[in-house]
């Protein structure tokens, strides 16, 4: 039995009693505290009533755990004048208890006025006395808040008491408490009993209809009831039998949060369910069996004339997840017909929008929710946001948050949930960043000190351990991993044409630009304030340099998709037009004029020259269309989605589409015909609208058109197809612009995806960047406006940091002379001598190419036959090739950990030595930032820049202090000469060859090679 709230004038409210559990079956309608009656006369003003002044005779209805349980004045319902006109009781009492503050406010003000004339008595001061002498005001005032200094966090009022119980939860939860202390089991939230409830459908059990009815599928688990031990629950066999054993455990979960009044989040990975979890866990909390009773319960027990508890449940969703939400409980036990007891104020289940709550929360907090259940909490990750301030208000002890993406940007996203879901536990935000979101933070940098690494590793430890258990449960998809088939998930670099080239590089070089990356510069009149600050401020044209930095952001990344996308629409306002033209001249001075006379031409959207991703994705729909794929291509500008639209109209391509702007029958109908119809080809689907309560299982082909800064956006893309029901291998191909800000954006994305990974599971994530987010010190290679700013032209900035990522983990397996690099024994390869020295002479001769050092039992075999002739040919990379892409990467092998890594962090936790807490993990192999690593005289007279100076670490070797020393950049020639050797000992004919090998491997593949490479020392 469920209702749905979308109105904004929902009134609902419950008359509690003394005893929460005792509350009977009231009618969810507002009710007045006092009722009283009079006769006729003219009604009174609401500053002159007061609980005392009433001559009437009052009927107290008390309503202790609730926001109304204050003392209310007595209302004088009055008669008027007309007999058809009746009084609104509810409404007025509503309305009194919206304007209490007010009347309260105006009611103290008169009274103290009163007082004030009434006691009011002229004193004069005399010479000797200080009585009416005012104190002398001292010149400076104290601040009210402390000064922030750079570096240093301090609190403010607000974050110290944004994480505490408003009164009437603070009363609900002391009742609560008290309860359970007399009571001890008898005052938990456990399910209700029917014992003394009849239903005539008991005698004919054996042909009652149970629900869910699934035809065309086979149940998961035998048809028997599933006890919950732990919250004395009972999930009926109609529902048990259809779910999987940790859909059984996170049902258990909810429901032992349920009784005991916690809150808690169901963080899953999206496709396993969460849904159907929660409607197991309402069912035993309900205690229902799974058939036609289930929709005579509530009734029957309000009209057995007991005073019993009976649940009632809040479900919080986005708008587009209401039908989603009342299609499940339907599917699942929840009859129609059973909805229309909401409208008398009987209700089980009431579903709204975050949207509708933030309107008429006043309203919805009247009523005692003995559960709240917010789908996609992540919307209120942001603590600061109206949404989140308004959830926290919210009128319950259990709450319940489903997402699967708990941490999307930062650390401080899971306090704001966890916060929510248990008030008070985890004390304020500052203290969860000094000792939780810093630590982890730091750790994870490139650059990270062995004692830093070591206190990143344990906070990770404690977090998953301890602390995350008792509020949190999270499985991966890897559960269902049988049921699921492979999933390829590729990150294309693709290359702008010369056309966009030109015009990313004149935006670059712009004023506004300028402005905005040397805003942090010191300012060169001298002074001690940056140049942004002082006397750089505003442009030429009196505008602030700050107000062009997320429009420039905006301008860079359209032209990292296409550059039709800059010239102004013939329907937009005269406004935007004329921005958009001085972006336009902007970016190509000498063709913007042509462009802007044909800007509604579809020329512009085919001209190959505009958009380097064209020319990939036009080769891969070919050769997709041959084989007969089905292709979802997502991207977050609407107006690309189009400019595809109009491009596949004029092609064999049959397209489908779907945006924001379109309701849920629309989209409904449009991914059913696409789902059924197989000669639709393309889907073209906004990131945003279609991210979520999708199922486009027919397709296995994903094209990510453009990166999202949240990675949560373009995992759930993925997901719209790879999920339970997709008979199909599921490719992924995320298409990035090499050198531009859509780099930044990805990487930005792994270092999220990172953070993620060790908030959930403690994992040794590989540390790819120096840059740490909100560290104005360390800002990397990923954070600060000069990286987002920067365009570096050919130079792929992933392809550099992975693989000197994995040069330096492969540097730190040779200082770890006894790790276990699991490398399968080969024949081919002989075992070297275990003597470190004679072990590093012939490493040193391969590195100088001369196969004289080699013994007898390793020169180099000659090439095999097996390994020259037949080479596994891949169609796809040869088409990215053919389109000019030179370096691409599979995303699940760039994030993850390595065994290396996982090494180190466990000799840093093992570290004492305060010398060694010192030294940094790696040495110097990247540059603190792109604009460094490009000055030769650095690198190459320090080998690593800034770290070039750290000393090696003893404590990763065995053989003491005296380990190798390497030195980061070689001359060209000995890297050369490096390559050739490692080509001739794998058995390739030249270096040739070896290279394109290389170019075709995946990560794991050339991180396996660098490792044998090292063992072979």
């Amino acid at each position: 039995m469920a209702s749905v709230c979308e109105v904004d004038d929902t009134d609902a409210t419950t008359v509690g009693s003394d005893d929460d559990d005792l509350d009977g079956a009231r009618p969810l309608g507002l009710q007045p505290t006092m009722v009283s009656s009079a006769g006729r006369g003219p009604a009174p003003k609401p500053e002159d009533i007061t609980p005392k002044a009433s001559r009437t005779t009052e009927i107290p209805l008390k309503q202790p755990s609730s926001p109304l349980d204050t003392k209310t004045p007595t209302i004088d319902l009055l008669a008027t004048d007309t007999d058809d006109e009746l009084f609104n009781d509810g409404e007025a009492t509503y309305q009194e208890f919206r304007n209490r503050k007010a009347t309260k406010r105006k009611r103290r003000s008169t009274t103290l006025k009163n007082a004030t004339r009434a006691t009011k008595v002229t004193r004069v001061a005399t010479a000797d006395s200080f009585v009416g002498r005012r104190p002398k005001r001292e010149e400076r005032a104290a601040p009210r808040r402390p000064l922030r200094e750079y570096g240093i966090e301090v609190s403010s009022e607000d974050e110290l008491m944004e994480y505490t119980l408003p009164d009437y939860l603070q009363k609900r939860r002391a009742h609560f408490d008290q309860r359970t202390e007399q009571l001890r089991q008898s005052g938990l939230k456990l399910p209700p009993s029917y014992d003394d409830v009849e239903f005539s459908d008991d005698e004919r059990l054996e042909f009652l209809k149970e629900k869910p009815a699934f035809d065309k599928m086979a149940p998961c688990n035998q048809y028997r009831d599933i006890t919950l031990p732990f919250s004395l629950g009972l999930i009926p066999a109609p529902i048990a039998q259809w779910l999987r054993q940790y859909q059984v455990d996170g049902a258990a979960f909810l429901h032992e949060l349920f009784i005991y009044q916690k809150g808690g989040i169901l963080g899953d990975d999206m496709g396993l369910g969460k849904t159907v979890q929660v409607i197991a866990f309402l069912t035993a909390a309900y205690g229902k069996t799974g058939d036609e009773r289930d929709a005579k319960r509530m009734r029957k027990m309000r009209r057995s004339g007991q005073d019993q508890w009976y649940p009632r449940t809040l479900i919080v969703c986005p708008g587009t997840l209401i039908a989603n939400w009342m299609a499940e409980l339907s599917r699942w036990g929840c009859k129609e017909l059973a909805l229309h007891a909401a409208r008398s104020g009987r209700l089980e289940i009431l579903i709204t929008t975050y949207s509708t709550y933030l309107h008429n929360k006043d309203a919805l907090n009247m009523v005692d929710w003995d559960c709240v259940i917010a789908d996609e909490c992540h919307i209120i990750k942001e603590r600061k946001s109206e949404t989140t301030k308004a959830m926290n208000q919210i009128n319950a002890l259990c709450r319940i948050g489903l997402t699967g993406t708990a941490i999307q940007n930062k650390y401080e996203e899971l306090w704001t949930l966890l916060n929510w879901t248990n008030p008070g536990k985890l004390g304020p935000v500052t203290d969860w960043k000094k000792s939780i979101s810093d630590p982890l933070k730091i750790g994870q940098s490139h650059d990270a000190t062995v004692d830093q690494l070591r206190k990143a590793r344990k906070t990770a430890k404690m977090l998953v351990e301890n602390l995350l258990p008792q509020f949190f449960l999270r499985r991966m998809k890897t559960l269902i991993a049988d049921q699921l088939p492979k999933k390829v998930d590729r990150v294309v670099f693709c290359p702008l044409t010369d056309t966009q080239a030109d015009a990313y590089e004149n935006v670059v070089a712009s004023e506004y630009i300028h402005y905005i990356k040397h805003s942090t510069e010191p300012c060169d009149c001298g002074g001690h304030k940056k140049a942004g600050w002082c006397c750089h401020q505003y442009l030429p044209s009196g505008v602030t340099w700050r107000s062009y930095v997320f429009p420039m952001l905006t301008v860079l990344q359209k032209l990292s998709n296409h550059l039709a996308i800059l010239i102004p629409q013939g329907a937009d306002p005269n406004e935007k037009q004329e921005k958009d033209k001085e972006m336009l001249e902007l970016a190509v001075p000498d063709q913007w004029e042509s462009l802007y006379r044909s800007r509604d031409s579809i020329v512009n959207y085919a001209n190959p020259e505009f958009c380097g991703k064209w020319k990939v994705l036009r080769r891969l729909l070919k050769w997709w269309h041959a084989n007969g794929d089905k292709v979802l291509v997502f991207s977050h500008s609407v107006r690309l989605l189009k400019m595809l639209q109009m491009l596949f109209h004029h092609t064999s391509y049959n397209v489908s589409y779907l945006d924001g702007s379109m309701s849920y029958d629309e989209r409904t109908k449009v991914v059913d015909d696409f789902n059924s119809d197989p000669r639709q080809f393309v889907f073209l689907i906004s990131t945003r609208s279609g991210g979520v309560g999708l199922n486009i299982t027919s397709a296995n082909k994903v094209v990510i058109v453009d990166p999202n800064w949240n990675p949560s956006h373009d995992l759930q893309a993925q997901d719209r197809a790879y999920r339970i029901g997709q008979s199909r291998d599921v490719e992924v191909f995320r298409l990035i612009s090499a050198g531009t800000i859509e780099e930044i954006v990805y990487a930005r994305q792994i270092y999220k995806q990172q953070q993620a990974n060790i908030g959930y599971n403690a994992s040794s994530e590989r540390r790819y960047f120096k840059g740490v987010q909100e560290k104005k010190d360390r800002k990397g290679e990923l954070f600060g406006l000069d990286n987002m700013f920067g365009y570096k032209n050919h130079n792929i900035l992933l392809r550099d940091i992975v693989n000197k990522t994995n040069v330096a983990e492969s540097k730190a397996g040779v200082h770890v002379m006894d790790i276990d690099l699991d490398i399968d024994p080969d024949p081919t390869f002989p075992t070297k001598s275990e003597d470190p020295n004679e072990a590093m002479s012939q490493l040193a001769a391969m590195i100088s190419g001369d196969p004289s050092s080699f013994s007898p039992d390793e020169k180099p075999n000659p090439p095999t036959t097996t390994s020259k002739s037949n080479p596994k040919h891949d169609p796809i990379q040869a088409i990215l090739a053919g389109a000019g892409v030179e370096y691409t990467h599979l995303n699940n092998e760039v994030i993850g950990s390595s065994k290396v890594e996982e090494r180190l962090s466990r000799r840093a936790e093992l570290a004492h030595d305060g010398k060694l807490l010192d030294m940094q993990v790696f040495q110097g192999s990247q540059s603190q930032s792109q604009s460094q690593s490009q000055s030769k005289s650095k690198s190459r007279g320090g080998g690593g820049g800034e770290n070039s100076s750290k000393p090696s670490i003893p404590f990763l070797s065995s053989s003491g202090p005296e380990s190798i020393k390497y030195k980061f950049h070689p001359p060209e020639d000995v890297m050369r000469r490096q390559f050739c050797s490692m080509a001739r000992r794998f058995g390739f004919p030249n270096a040739t060859e070896f290279a394109l090998v290389v170019e075709g491997m995946t990560q794991a593949q050339r991180r396996g090679f660098l490792d044998r490479w090292v063992g072979l020392g």
